[in-house]
């Protein structure tokens, strides 16, 4: 192999550790940001311990289902109307903006050293 299509196949090879890389953590965010977003939803519905714990789990698992915010948002929405609450879509928009802002802190916290010795670009 020449040096020239080594050095094609290690850029490839970076790039394709560099979009791995991306996806996983995006992956992590999200779930981690419907978990969180999760606990808020079940707090406004007054669940607490196990069942909160349950709910968030559930949100964090509609994103698998079909990716997208909308499925969360319409099944928070749906879950908190037949629990007697009425929140706008800003409302619940703003609270999954911080769920997110939440999720970073925490993947931060986790991981501060993120592309330490096991991730070599």
């Amino acid at each position: 192999m020449s040096d020239i299509a080594r050095t094609i196949r290690e850029r490839e090879q970076a790039f394709e550790a560099q979009f791995k890389l991306s996806e996983e953590q995006n992956f992590k965010l999200r779930a981690r940001r419907d978990r969180f977003f999760g606990h808020w939803v079940a707090h406004q519905m007054g669940l607490t311990g196990q069942a909160a714990e349950a709910y968030a789990i559930e949100a964090a698992q509609i994103d698998l289902e079909a990716a997208g915010d909308e499925n969360l948002i319409t099944k928070v929405t749906t879950d908190l109307q037949g629990a007697g609450h009425s929140f706008t879509n800003e409302d619940l928009l703003a609270a999954l903006t911080d769920a997110l802002l939440q999720a970073q802190q925490s993947l931060r916290d986790e991981y501060p050293d993120a592309l330490g010795n096991d991730h070599h670009l």
